[in-house]
């Protein structure tokens, strides 16, 4: 898988896929747990950390449905 050779360099990536691969389809719930949790904490470095992360799981899983539709 082509996501899986980017993601071992790329942080965001590589965090939206654990992100996946542990919640699944409540994936996108838990990550804005979490930056709205960065944000009232003022963590700002993280916080735009964890939005290339929610972007990236995004990315992921419009791309596995596009697999799975074709």
């Amino acid at each position: 898988m082509v996501h899986k050779m980017i993601a071992d360099n790329d942080p965001a990536l590589k965090g939206a896929q654990k992100m996946i691969d542990r919640y699944g389809d409540g994936v996108l719930k838990e990550v804005d747990i979490r930056i709205a949790e960065l944000q009232e904490q003022g963590q700002t470095e993280t916080h735009d950390l964890w939005v290339k992360i929610r972007k990236a799981v995004l990315c992921l899983i419009d791309t596995s449905n596009n697999k799975t539709m074709h």
